[in-house]
């Protein structure tokens, strides 16, 4: 078997792992682009990490496979962080309902259908290959479920008429919970944040702890953070803004620390400061 380039972790420290699942999902990897849960399960069972971040892009594949895959997942200590780099479609949108968070650039896709196969004999059996796969099929049903805020009459419906999804449609109904913006001018400038804490964390940082570096760096991201921030409201509309959106911004200062801190990490772990 070739080596698999489109199924491996990437960036380890001592936060986080990225697990890229790019390719077809499959029950024995034969091709580099195969995706098969032995080699998922060989790579990430003994990880003693805080987050796997799984980035998917998959047109699906077998869907016992893709079951197992989102079991292991879903039964991993660390936090799942799953991002839809391009699509995830059929089985592997399953497996990214093993996310904790599932995060979907505004470009991105999902595709639900029900599942498929090739099937030989008489009557009786095509009749009894059919209700089978009724019920392999309500796998995937429930896998849906326990992340979707549809109710199972909507779901099956979407199922059935095999649909592609937005971005939006994803968070609108609960498939995903949060479409990452195109627009730079949208959100902080987390490139040039990022230029700021190496300059000022340069020096010392070979002295400290990680603990010590993520506390000082939380502290600098709130700093760069409120210097990158530009108001488009008045103050009264801005203190309306803040009252009913509180927890809201709270989690986004929290997914931005929790970014910038894991990709500073990294620059550590490579040696690039």
């Amino acid at each position: 078997m070739v080596k698999n380039k489109f199924m491996q972790l990437l960036n380890q420290d001592e936060q986080s792992i990225d697990l890229y699942i790019y390719g077809d999902i499959v029950s024995y990897a034969w091709w580099e682009d195969d995706v098969d849960a032995n080699t998922i399960k060989n790579q990430i069972k003994d990880l003693e990490v805080e987050s796997i971040n799984v980035h998917i892009n998959s047109y699906g594949g077998d869907v016992f496979t893709g079951i197992a895959i989102y079991n292991m997942l879903r039964s991993h200590k660390a936090k799942i962080n799953v991002y839809i780099d391009s699509c995830a479609c059929s089985i592997a949108s399953v497996i990214a309902m093993a996310g904790d968070k599932i995060y979907m650039p505004k470009n991105t896709l999902m595709m639900i259908h029900n599942c498929w196969t090739w099937a030989v004999g008489n009557s009786k059996e095509l009749r009894k290959t059919a209700d089978d796969m009724d019920t392999i099929m309500n796998a995937s049903i429930e896998s849906y479920l326990a992340k979707v805020n549809i109710d199972r009459e909507k779901l099956v419906e979407l199922l059935d008429t095999e649909t592609w999804l937005t971005a939006e449609e994803c968070v609108e109904m609960g498939f995903a919970d949060e479409v990452i913006s195109l627009k730079e001018e949208e959100g902080i400038n987390q490139r040039a944040i990022l230029f700021n804490l190496v300059q000022k964390t340069k020096k010392p940082v070979n002295e400290k702890s990680t603990e010590e570096i993520v506390e000082e760096l939380k502290l600098l991201i709130k700093q760069e953070t409120a210097k990158n921030e530009i108001s488009e409201v008045s103050e009264d509309e801005e203190v309306e803004e803040e009252t009913n959106n509180e927890e809201v911004e709270n989690d986004s200062t929290q997914k931005t620390e929790e970014s910038l801190i894991g990709a500073f990490l990294n620059y550590i772990r490579k040696g690039e400061i």
